[in-house]
């Protein structure tokens, strides 16, 4: 029957019903939607990062295996450079100008193992800059940037005898400051006693992290939590946020967590309360006194 034929049915003859969804029936489906949705954003979202999480691991993975191969290939050394604000440098001298030389950063020590630094880069971050290796991802915008004292990154530092562009080196993760520095010879691999527990790298806010330095800004905060690590996208800590609601708000990069790197080469997530030192009761090593019993002032 077309539709001109039913319109001309008499009175009381059945009619297909025309009207449209009421104002109510659409009120119902959107708020059943939206409640939909609140429930799996979140689990989506969550899923999403777990997969950055697994990249992070993965990048992980591949320098401290970089890491390892320059320990067996340098007699059990791990790689050295000194912080530049313990002074000085490894020395040597310029093969082109002469003069004392401050070393190339770890991340370019070990980089004929990795030959990828997009592999330093965390997918979940959002910063752009390393101290003091970089002041952006890209050198030229590094320098033009000119932060700190190093003019932008390490490699313009005012007491290299030429710049150096190639060790402006952006990087998501710190290496263990510790070890950087051969501290009571702990840059030599059989110095560490339990090397599955021993932190060598991880997400960091800065490209090494700190070991020692009781509730100091950037150093190890209460019950041993090592605080770069605890919070890898904020600079500016507080020794406060260690027991503190925004201490957990902004904690970790991965899930409230940070992905760590050990000397025996295996890699693992942790969340951020967990991220502390034998020293004061925690789970990690990072350092000499926390794998043997220590004086309270050393190493504090």
């Amino acid at each position: 029957m077309t539709k001109r034929n039913w319109r001309q049915l008499p009175f009381g003859a059945f009619r297909p019903n025309l009207h449209g969804f009421t104002l109510i029936e659409l009120l119902v489906v959107i708020a059943i939607i939206a409640t939909l949705a609140g429930i799996l954003f979140p689990v989506f979202a969550q899923a999403r990062e777990k997969a950055r999480q697994t990249m992070c691991s993965a990048n992980l993975h591949n320098i401290i295996m970089a890491t390892t191969q320059y320990v067996q290939d340098a007699g059990e050394q791990f790689p050295f450079w000194r912080t530049p604000c313990w002074g000085g440098g490894p020395g040597g001298v310029d093969p082109v100008n002469g003069g004392p030389l401050i070393g190339p950063p770890i991340p370019i020590i070990i980089d004929p193992y990795l030959r990828s630094r997009p592999i330093y880069s965390c997918p979940t971050t959002g910063r752009d800059w390393s101290w003091p290796l970089s002041a952006a991802v890209d050198p030229i915008d590094a320098v033009m940037r000119g932060w700190w004292n190093c003019r932008g990154g390490y490699g313009v530092h005012p007491r290299l005898p030429v710049p150096r562009l190639e060790w402006i080196f952006y990087t998501s993760y710190g290496y263990n400051e510790f070890v950087q520095n051969d501290a009571e010879n702990y840059g030599q691999l059989s110095s560490i006693k339990f090397p599955s527990e021993f932190v060598i790298w991880g997400d960091c806010s800065r490209a090494m992290f700190q070991t020692w330095g009781l509730n100091e800004v950037g150093g190890i905060y209460s019950n041993g939590v090592v605080s770069r690590l605890a919070w890898p996208e904020v600079d500016d800590t507080h020794p406060g946020w260690a027991t503190s609601p925004i201490g957990d708000e902004r904690a970790g990069r991965h899930l409230k967590g940070t992905v760590l790197a050990f000397a025996d080469s295996h890699v693992k997530w942790y969340p951020w309360r967990q991220i502390r030192m034998a020293r004061y009761g925690g789970p990690l090593r990072f350092m000499i006194c926390d794998e043997q019993p220590c004086a309270p002032d050393f190493w504090r």
